[in-house]
């Protein structure tokens, strides 16, 4: 008789149902992202994305403007302004996006540009920084302030990041951080910035500060164009 419960007991345990504890808490992959010190392969992905950037894309006709309020950390108000274009076909770009946002610390500058093939450029973004304090949102566009980041993102593969770090020797980034402020500087032009965003700078530049605005709870208005 013992052999049969023992039988029976190892058809039990294959028809037991798979442990499910792995299903249900799958292990988490995390990617850490150096931004300040980039191995070489990392700079090279970089230079290579920034080279491929067009000079002068065509833009359709067709653009967006948007304007309006977001809260942010420790419930800080920002106030951005945008421009979206898209890219003609014949483009390895489908859309370039241009942003200037202002908190009572920081002005933030980013260009977005997003490629039509995503297996070879999800997104490629060029940011700078300035502060609030001394930078005010209308003198920005014809400052030509220098890059402090520049992020590509692939499908499939792990994003590139550069980024400026205090405290840290980046001599070996200057060439991949002069060529991303020359784009940036450059299509501040394409785009028309000065004209396009005229009525947008004004309102992003107009009224008292947002951390007062913040504080005495007066919404700000927000539209798009």
């Amino acid at each position: 008789m013992l052999p049969i419960v023992l039988l029976s007991c190892a058809a039990l345990a294959q028809n037991a149902p798979p442990n499910t504890k792995n299903e249900q808490n799958p292990p988490v992959k995390v990617n850490v992202i150096n931004v300040c010190t980039p191995s070489a392969d990392e700079q090279q992905e970089l230079k290579t994305a920034l080279a491929k950037l067009p000079k002068s894309p065509a833009f359709d006709s067709d653009y967006e403007i948007s304007r309006g309020v977001a809260t942010v950390e420790e419930a800080t108000r920002s106030k951005y302004v945008r421009l979206r274009r898209e890219v003609k076909g014949e483009s390895p770009l489908a859309t370039v996006q241009y942003s200037l946002s202002v908190d009572p610390e920081n002005t933030i500058e980013t260009l977005v540009f997003r490629g039509r093939d995503v297996k070879d450029l999800l997104a490629l973004s060029i940011e700078d920084k300035l502060s609030s304090s001394v930078s005010k949102p209308s003198s920005v566009l014809g400052a030509d302030t220098p890059a402090s980041r520049v992020r590509v993102e692939r499908a499939g593969k792990t994003t590139v990041a550069l980024a400026r770090c205090e405290n840290i020797d980046q001599s070996k980034y200057d060439a991949i951080f002069s060529q991303a402020s020359s784009i940036l500087a450059d299509y501040r032009r394409v785009l028309h910035l000065k004209s396009m965003l005229a009525s947008d700078i004004a309102w992003l530049s107009a009224g008292s500060s947002i951390q007062h605005s913040a504080k005495k709870g007066a919404p700000d208005a927000a539209s798009s164009h």
